[in-house]
Formats: C-alpha cells, structure tokens, sequence
C-alpha cells in the first residue's frame, strides 16, 4: 500500500492537460490505483461534465512535470486567443496560467512563464493592439496576478516605445510579470486586508521583494536582471526606498518601479481610496515623487508617452 505522502491532489484546472501525467483514484481502503495511464487525456467533456472520480491525483514527483505539461497546454491556448483576435480569452488564459504557475512558485516552473511572454512579444510584430488591449482590458475582481499582467503589458509597451530589440523587450516583459513573485510569500490576510496595515504588517510587506529575489535567484532565466527587478523596484533613486535604500538602481528596475506604482494607482481600489485616473496618477502622486527625485525624470516623460501611444 502507497503511502498518502506519495500523493497530491491533482489540480482540476490542469486536468485537461494531463496527457503523459498519470491519474489516480483512491479506493475506500486507501489505496491509490491507476485511473488515467500516461499516452491519453480524459478530454475536456468529460471533465466539464464530471465523468470522472471527484477526486484524481497525481504523484509528488509528478508535480513539476505537471505544471509544466500544464502550462504548455495554456500557452497554446494563449497563441490561439491571439491568433483569433480574442482579447478576452488573451487576458483570461494569461491569468491561468500565472495563477497555475504562482501557485507554487519554483525553480523549473517560473521559467515556463518566458514562453508566455514570448507568445506576446511574437503576437506584437503582427499586432501590435494586442498589448494595448491587455492593458485596456479591466476586470472588477482585481488581484496580484492580475497586477502583474498589467505591469508586464505596460512594461512591454514601453519596451517597444523605446524600440527595445524583442529579446530586450521579452526580459522586460518578464521582469514585470514577475517582479511581485515574493507576495506568494506574504500571509494572505496581510495582503487582502481592508485597511491600512499595521507597522509589523508592512515591514513584513515590504518583504516581498527579499522573497521574491530569493525566488528567482534560484531559477535558470540567463538573466540575474529578472531577480534583481523583484528586489529593487521599489527602491528610489534618492535613497529613500527599500529594501535596502540603494542610490544607483539598474533602468530596468526603475522602469519596472514607476509602472508598479501607476498601475497600483490606477486600478487598485483600496478601503482608504478609490483608484484614480491616468491624468490624477500621473500629475499628482507621481510627479511629486519625479520632483523629489524619487523616480527619473525622463523615465517619467517615456512613460507617459508610451501610455499615449
């Protein structure tokens, strides 16, 4: 008899994919038996209508060749959407498949989302509203990895606004995508609370960049800029920002800095504030902080015209 440490439940929004992952059912003794062998698909009919055991799981050592299998199968999803010109279905398969990958977030895993964005920085050369569409796109029912889509299309659109080659453009689009990596860290009532956070609770916040870099150190991207982008974009060219209140900041992480907090202006209602507008964000909040010298002036001046365009 196996034990119930050889075995995980299988994640339903991934069974579709399973094809050289095997299933299995547990009986009434406890027992794991095969339900799906490696080579076939149950098939998405039959797991729309439930024709098949309520529970299924998969092996621990399975997991990661899982996710992965997974995330192939929701990248050929994403180049379909883009293909046919489906913006909805661009923007809902990218949120499946970050929210899938940052379920767990890991070496092996995290670096499957370079082919996500590489799907997107590809779709660009053919049609370049695809961005624009992503970050028009809203949705009520706002979240981090919805945050994260946002930053990496604003991120992307202003790659290409500064004519970055589409290498350079990918890594910024990772770095955006990414650079929040160490919230999956942060306790989850911290992170919804419907107030202003206490001291302790935003000391342990602000850790998420320390998190996240720890994160991404330890994946195989080719690029350290991708694990510094997570410790660094909320440091300030001034000084005055954290972790570690560095002066001389890489431009990726001052790019990606600035769009985190535009984006976090713009479409994150708080119980303290109501999320503002694009002009209010920009003329306001933000250019106070290029005035202070807190963000480069000339980043500033980039940004909005790329928004603009």
């Amino acid at each position: 008899m196996d034990t119930v440490s050889e075995y995980v439940s299988a994640r339903i929004s991934q069974l579709n994919f399973y094809s050289y992952i095997p299933l299995y059912t547990k009986t009434n003794n406890d027992n794991y038996v095969l339900y799906k062998p490696p080579g076939i698909t149950l098939g998405e009919m039959r797991i729309a209508e439930g024709l098949h055991p309520r529970e299924l799981y998969i092996k621990q050592t399975d997991k990661l060749a899982g996710l992965q299998e997974a995330q192939r199968g929701f990248n050929r999803q994403l180049e379909h959407d883009v293909m046919s010109g489906n913006s909805v279905g661009v923007k809902e398969t990218l949120v499946k498949v970050v929210e899938e990958t940052l379920a767990e977030p890991r070496s092996g895993s995290l670096e499957g989302m370079s082919d996500t964005v590489d799907i997107i920085v590809s779709s660009y050369s053919r049609e370049s509203g695809v961005i624009k569409n992503l970050i028009d796109l809203s949705s009520k029912d706002y979240s981090s990895t919805l945050h994260s889509i946002n930053v990496m299309a604003m991120a992307l659109n202003f790659a290409f606004h500064m004519n970055f080659h589409s290498e350079e453009a990918k890594l910024m689009g990772l770095c955006g995508l990414l650079h929040d990596v160490g919230k999956t860290r942060i306790n989850n009532e911290i992170l919804t609370a419907p107030r202003k956070l206490t001291n302790d609770e935003f000391e342990e916040m602000r850790r998420h960049t320390i998190y996240g870099y720890n994160i991404l150190n330890d994946c195989k991207f080719g690029s350290r800029e991708i694990a510094d982008c997570a410790l660094d974009h909320h440091e300030k060219i001034d000084g005055s920002g954290y972790p570690n209140g560095k002066i001389r900041i890489s431009q990726k992480s001052q790019i990606i800095g600035i769009i985190d907090c535009y984006e976090a202006l713009t479409n994150d209602d708080r119980p303290y504030r109501n999320a503002m507008d694009a002009y209010e964000a920009l003329s306001t909040i933000i250019m106070k902080d290029v005035n202070s010298g807190k963000f480069d002036k000339k980043l500033y001046t980039h940004l909005i015209k790329s928004l603009g365009n």
